[in-house]
């Protein structure tokens, strides 16, 4: 029996540590991957900081409540002599004790964890900064907005939370003890009961009183006019008033309501209650409503103009608006084709292909293999050995177990064998072969690169596509890539992952994951390590998740490897009197992220210190986790970008907020919108787009974003914003204002008259007939001096196949529009020149075999080309512009030329 016992002890003792571990494996395991990071600091002061409040919640509201149950369970009734019913509560009180306090238990887990989710508003509280300004109404620094007041409103609603919570707990017990009892008509109350609710509902009513001095800052953020956003004439002359009448009140209510509990003037507590909810509706609502109404509405524009004011300014900070510089142009519609060839790197730059296109063509030539994926396509810039400045569209080749075959997912190879993607697919934006598909400047596998760019670790372990844990090092080779009827294996190289090789270890993991394998698998040695949390957005989020971060991180190959550089932000909803976009109205790109795709290596560097707070409060909280902008290896550095959800948030604010004139907001004499462009036969709103081009005025060529405005409800174009990427001029945001007399066409005017030149529609109208479909791409805005031209390309896929070729280009300058095979010659047309010879199209020595646009041949296309020019003559000749007709005729000449060296005749 005794060894029995003792074994059966042993079993319960180990069940139980079995029990507790797999309590603590979540934790457990997020400590040994902070701590391969190098980031055990982060892990504990944000654990610090949750548990510490945790635990004050826990034994804040045990105690309270506890204080609470306990008078009420001790209480006896008066107010039933039933010798049952107190026989039974003899019977089950201890029961009743029992349930109530463990219910109390289990209600301060629960609350602990609501009060532990501010722990992030709780360190910025105790680390907070100033902002250099403050609000215009109470005077406040901008910074007790942001960092103080909601974790002060956090609190205040924990607390009313636990004074509700023990008052509906307090009465429940009293219910069961008699001290409340309902009969037919009337509701008894015991004296003890009376006065201990009475007390509650005091302090129930202090919060509240607390709760309208808070709500005074709530005016700040009122959304009750339809013109502007933040505090008005009403919320200043009625709201605020309000609130601190109901402030008053709520003290009132609450020594009144006691005392009259106190004195059993139950009546006069319901009509003292009834006149609070009154004076609360009249003051909360109705007389601001009639104020609004009577006061403002009437003389709306004179009344709200200076709070106009606040919104435009605060607005213009808490987007960064204030550091657009405004420039005006004035086009004098005088293009030659010298503009176009002095500006050759602008036009060598022009995006001819599109992100959706050239995802289609990735995975058709590119994928190599079926399990794996182009998840996206990024756009960067590369300056090449050569020196020349190139824009680039690459995707990362990850991959994708999903698409293993079904004999082949087993736990093996799920988990040890098939471990990472492998490579990259890298383009050029402008270059095209003769069959209309792009040239690429890396390929393949293993990768191969005729522009002299180099990938010696092209292994991507940490990417977008890789959502399962992996573990390396085992006692089996990994796969590497595919090589002709076999595999390359390969052994990863570095130190990165967890150590998974002691049995208590694989124990943890075990549990963590679910997965009984990582115990038991003989493929594991005692070297083995486990890379988890391998999704870049997954792994970023872990670390910070208090930061926004951008809806797309973008590969770079430098020092022979491959990296993610991932955009983040510092964000608020509490920046006064600013319009909100969505959830937040303040955003600084005050994080750029480093993260390796072979090691997962996670670098936060860190932006725009002087100017955002919010920036400077994090760093205090986590100084190890930052590092200086300064840091950032040069490499990396130069392909740095302004993100484009932070620009074309700014670029939505703009629409609106570039008018500073209080009265010309109001009226909206001046409202812009970001230009609409017609894609697959509807009317869309243009995407901001990167490009590399020389500004206005500008000595040389950089990459910058940029977006075209139009004014309201019309199409002409009225402006564009663009943000440079490059050196010192990062950051800098340029608006170009045309003259508002003056017509500049916008993309929708372009896009008509496209559709209704008769050569191109009767091309596209052709070619859609035939078993083919046409897709147009982005209709690009390219600035040359101070003025506009559009280029749009076009593509053709055959309805059965999913190959986009680009078959022609459309260029468009003022009252001229051409569509030719390439770029050269559509500029050739539009400017009046010869294509032989022409626009620059700058290759580097590594692809000078690779044919340029200008060089798209066939005898198809020759053809074609051929009878367009035909027909442009024809049409000079009617209208009797000899001068056309003879470059015309010209170009056709060289066009049959070519048909004759084509056909060897």
């Amino acid at each position: 029996m005794k060894a029995k016992r003792i074994i059966g002890i042993a079993v319960a003792v180990l069940l139980g540590l079995m029990v507790l571990l797999g309590i603590l494996s979540n934790f457990i395991t997020d400590y040994w991957w902070f701590n391969s990071q190098g980031l055990s600091t982060v892990f504990w002061r944000s654990y610090s900081a949750e548990y510490t409040l945790w635990m004050i919640g826990f034994v804040f509201f045990l105690v309270f409540i506890n204080v609470n149950l306990s008078i009420s369970l001790r209480s006896s009734s008066n107010l039933t002599a039933d010798p049952r019913f107190e026989k039974l509560l003899e019977t089950f009180g201890k029961f009743i004790r029992y349930f109530v306090y463990g219910g109390a238990v289990v209600l301060a887990f629960i609350m602990a964890g609501m009060l532990s989710n501010n722990w992030m508003e709780f360190l910025s509280f105790t680390n907070a900064e100033p902002y250099p300004m403050s609000d215009p109404i109470f005077g406040k620094n901008v910074g007790f907005y942001i960092f103080s007041l909601p974790f002060i409103i956090g609190v205040k609603n924990w607390l009313l939370g636990v004074v509700i919570v023990t008052f509906i707990g307090t009465v429940l017990v009293y219910l069961i003890r008699q001290g409340v009892s309902f009969a037919v008509g009337r509701v008894s109350i015991s004296d003890k009961a009376r006065k201990h609710i009475a007390i509650l509902i005091g302090v129930f009513f202090l919060l509240l009183a607390f709760g309208y001095w808070l709500d005074r800052f709530d005016v700040l953020y009122s959304s009750r006019s339809e013109s502007y956003f933040g505090a008005g004439y009403t919320d200043v002359f009625a709201q605020i008033p309000g609130a601190w009448v109901m402030m008053v009140v709520s003290l009132l209510t609450a020594v009144l309501l006691v005392q009259s509990l106190f004195s059993k003037q139950i009546k006069r507590a319901g009509k003292i209650i009834a006149g609070f909810i009154v004076l609360a509706v009249l003051s909360g609502a109705v007389i601001p409503g009639v104020i609004q109404k009577f006061v403002v509405n009437p003389t709306e524009q004179s009344k709200e103009l200076p709070y106009i004011k606040n919104n435009i300014a605060f607005t213009r900070m808490a987007y960064d608006l204030t550091r657009i510089v405004e420039k005006e142009i004035k086009p004098k519609y005088d293009l030659n084709y010298n503009d176009i060839t002095a500006d050759s790197a602008t036009i060598r730059n022009i995006m001819l292909w599109d992100y959706r296109p050239l995802a289609s063509t990735l995975d058709q030539l590119q994928v190599i293999r079926l399990y794996y994926d182009f998840p996206d396509v990024d756009i960067d810039r590369y300056r090449l050995p050569d020196g020349t400045y190139r824009q680039v569209m690459l995707g990362a080749r990850e991959l994708n177990q999903d698409k293993l075959p079904a004999n082949a997912k087993t736990w093996v190879n799920m988990n040890l064998v098939y471990t990472h993607g492998y490579g990259l697919g890298m383009s050029p934006v402008n270059v095209v072969t003769e069959e209309g598909l792009p040239e690429f400047f890396i390929k393949d596998i293993p990768p191969v690169s005729d522009a002299g760019l180099t990938v010696s670790r092209p292994e991507i372990y940490f990417g977008e596509k890789t959502t399962t844990p992996v573990i390396i090092d085992g006692s089996i080779e990994e796969f590497d890539y595919p090589l002709g009827d076999a595999n390359k294996m390969t052994k990863y190289q570095e130190s990165a992952g967890v150590g998974i090789g002691s049995l208590l270890r694989r124990l943890v993991f075990a549990m963590h994951f679910g997965d009984l394998n990582m115990l038991i698998s003989g493929y594991m040695s005692p070297q083995s390590r486990i890379l988890y949390y391998r999704t870049i957005q997954e792994r970023v989020r872990k670390i910070a998740p208090y930061l926004t971060f951008d809806d797309d991180p973008y590969l770079v190959a430098a020092y022979g490897r491959l990296y993610w550089i991932y955009d983040a932000y510092t964000t608020s909803r509490m920046f006064p009197y600013s319009k909100p976009h969505e959830d937040f109205n303040y955003i600084r790109n005050s994080v750029k992220i480093v993260i390796d795709a072979y090691n997962g290596e996670t670098k936060f560097y860190r932006f725009n210190e002087a100017s955002d707070p919010m920036i400077r409060v994090y760093e205090k909280i986590f100084p190890d986790l930052f590092s200086s902008q300064e840091k950032i290896p040069d490499a990396l550095r130069g392909h740095i970008r302004y993100p484009q959800d932070l620009f074309d948030i700014q670029s939505s604010i703009f629409e609106t907020y570039h008018m500073e004139d209080p009265q010309v907001f109001y009226n909206k004499e001046d409202l812009w919108n970001i230009a609409n462009e017609k894609l697959q036969e509807s009317a869309t709103k243009m995407e901001s787009y990167y490009a590399i081009m020389r500004l206005p005025n500008e000595p040389k060529e950089e990459f910058i974003q940029m977006i075209p405005y139009t004014p309201n409800k019309r199409d002409n174009m009225i402006a564009w914003l663009c943000a440079r990427s490059d050196g010192d001029n990062y950051g800098t945001m340029l608006v170009y204002k045309f003259p508002k007399q003056d017509l500049t066409y916008g993309p929708m005017q372009v896009s008509a008259r496209i559709d209704q030149d008769p050569n191109i529609s009767q091309q596209l109208t052709l070619w859609n007939q035939q078993g083919s479909s046409v897709t147009r791409g982005n209709l690009l805005v390219i600035p040359i001096k101070e003025e506009v031209m559009y280029v749009q390309p076009v593509y053709l896929q055959a309805t059965s196949g999913k190959l986009p070729e680009l078959k022609r280009v459309i260029v468009s300058y003022g009252n001229r529009i051409a569509m030719e095979t390439s770029l050269d010659q559509a500029l050739a047309d539009v400017f009046k020149k010869d294509a032989v010879g022409s626009v620059d199209q700058t290759k580097t020595s590594k692809v000078q075999s690779t044919p340029t646009p200008s060089r798209i041949v066939s005898v198809s296309e020759q053809a074609k080309s051929a009878m367009s020019h035909y027909l442009r003559a024809e049409r000079a000749m009617k209208e009797g512009d000899w001068s056309k007709y003879g470059e015309e005729l010209k170009l056709l000449k060289q066009e049959l030329e070519g048909l004759v060296r084509s056909t060897g005749k």
